[in-house]
């Protein structure tokens, strides 16, 4: 694959990804503002603690795949048989989790209701365990998807999905006055839609894989399997490490967190203003999705990577700061002027938190891909030192620290901030890699301009 076809792939992928991701983020914030609205405080929040509790143990489950892959699947793309033998390693081994930890996560749902004295409502925990079985299935099968840059063929079919399950939650919160009936279907929906996600793609898969053995068969080269094969275990083990410590500041385990120390309310509120400002951030990181790693990658492995990478980093720096005018110019101040959530002025100044330490975050990402690539874990150990120290620090004082929802998530983003920067320091001392603030200021700067030129003319149209 020469230098255009990668950036034609890399391309291709960021448009489906944008367009799989503005569909199914915009819905599920539309339906999560209207069962905010619709359930009651308790029923809520055991709705969106299910759901914490599904993604983050998914994500703790995930060993490192999500990064690994795409660091790997370009060199055992080069033969047929490893491809193939490498893949159904993964997936098995996967599945095998999955199932195993199943009956686990029921055993922990039972003691849950126990413990909040919520047993009348344990139905809802075993429709949430059938949900985490499922969605895990669709992990793996978008794993292998994503493996081929089939991003096309899998997103354009779960986008169809979501918008019809999302309309059919919107109808029944509308018609259905019983709140705990409410999340019921919800859960329900939600379960057959993944369902027939499986089904569906399950059988696409099977015409691709046919197709691509056909195409590389005859190209297709012997490689040695079994010291790449070690090489990604170890990598899948530090990526899983990384994954696991950066998740006790990730959105599902703070609502957990905060549910805990809080009580629901201030949890709740916090996942509404998260929400709303992951609606950016998301959106651009989901864009983006695997194919950054991606693109590092088939330059690493190719005899040019020292001409390419350079070049190939600036481009992806510039592809996320262009992602930032119409969310920041456009978006931000509809989402702004038009909901009236933000009359809450605490909800507002979460969100505004949020929305700006994601997105400074965002934009600094890359540098973590290329240390990740490039496999430097003890210069990534070094880079997450201010985090992790924060981290044990908030340990080691009284828990009265963390009533104080604001100073407490500023005091961990700015060490996760500050853990980017130090990211950006070793790549440029060690690499030559420097930051393009050039083009990245033109871009902010005119998204800055075009949200303040739509505010004001919102404000003159709608007083």
């Amino acid at each position: 694959m020469n230098i255009n076809q990668l950036y034609k792939k890399f391309t291709q992928g960021l448009k489906w990804n944008a367009i799989f991701y503005t569909i199914r983020k915009s819905m599920s914030t539309i339906v999560t503002i209207l069962l905010f609205k619709a359930l009651s405080t308790q029923d809520f929040s055991i709705w969106a603690n299910i759901y914490s509790a599904i993604f983050l143990t998914l994500l703790w489950l995930d060993f490192g795949f999500k990064k690994s892959l795409p660091r790997y699947c370009p060199q055992f793309i080069l033969g047929t048989k490893s491809m193939y033998t490498f893949i159904k390693r993964v997936v098995l081994f996967q599945a095998t989790t999955l199932i195993l930890f199943t009956p686990i996560f029921l055993l922990v749902s039972q003691y849950v209701t126990r413990a909040c004295n919520i047993t009348d409502k344990i139905n809802l925990f075993y429709l949430g365990c059938l949900l985490f079985l499922s969605e895990g299935v669709i992990a793996v099968i978008r794993l292998i998807y994503h493996s081929y840059f089939w991003q096309k063929q899998f997103n354009s079919l779960m986008s169809i999905l979501v918008i019809l399950k999302s309309l059919i939650i919107i109808f029944f919160i509308f018609v259905t006055s019983h709140s705990f009936s409410l999340v019921t279907i919800i859960f329900i929906t939600e379960i057959i839609s993944a369902l027939i996600a499986i089904v569906i793609s399950i059988i696409m898969l099977k015409v691709s894989l046919g197709s691509v053995k056909e195409e590389i068969s005859s190209h297709s080269k012997t490689i040695t399997q079994k010291n790449l094969g070690k090489a990604f275990v170890f990598h899948s083990a530090i990526m899983w490490i990384n994954n696991n410590v950066k998740s006790l500041s990730e959105r599902n385990f703070m609502m957990l967190f905060f549910t805990h120390l809080l009580g629901p309310l201030q949890a709740n509120l916090f996942k509404l203003a998260n929400d709303c400002a992951l609606l950016f951030q998301r959106i651009i990181v989901k864009t983006i999705g695997t194919t950054d790693t991606s693109l590092l990658s088939h330059i690493e492995i190719s005899h040019k990577n020292k001409t390419y990478m350079p070049h190939a980093f600036e481009n992806l720096i510039k592809s996320i700061s262009f992602l930032f005018v119409p969310l920041i110019g456009i978006l931000f101040p509809l989402l702004i002027y038009f909901n009236n959530i933000f009359k809450n002025q605490f909800v507002f100044m979460l969100f505004f938190l949020l929305t700006i330490c994601y997105l400074i975050e965002t934009i600094l990402h890359p540098y973590e891909r290329l240390l990740e690539v490039k496999r430097k874990y003890m210069l990534l150990f070094i880079s997450y030192s201010p985090y992790v120290l924060t981290l044990t620090l908030l340990l080691l004082f009284h828990a009265t620290i963390y009533k104080n929802i604001i100073f407490l998530l500023t005091f961990i983003y700015v060490s996760r901030i500050g853990s980017y920067l130090i990211m950006l320091y070793i790549t440029r001392k060690k690499y030559g890699i420097v930051f393009p603030i050039k083009p990245v200021s033109k871009t902010l700067t005119a998204s800055l301009l075009l949200c303040l030129t739509i505010y004001f003319a919102l404000k003159m149209l709608y007083p």
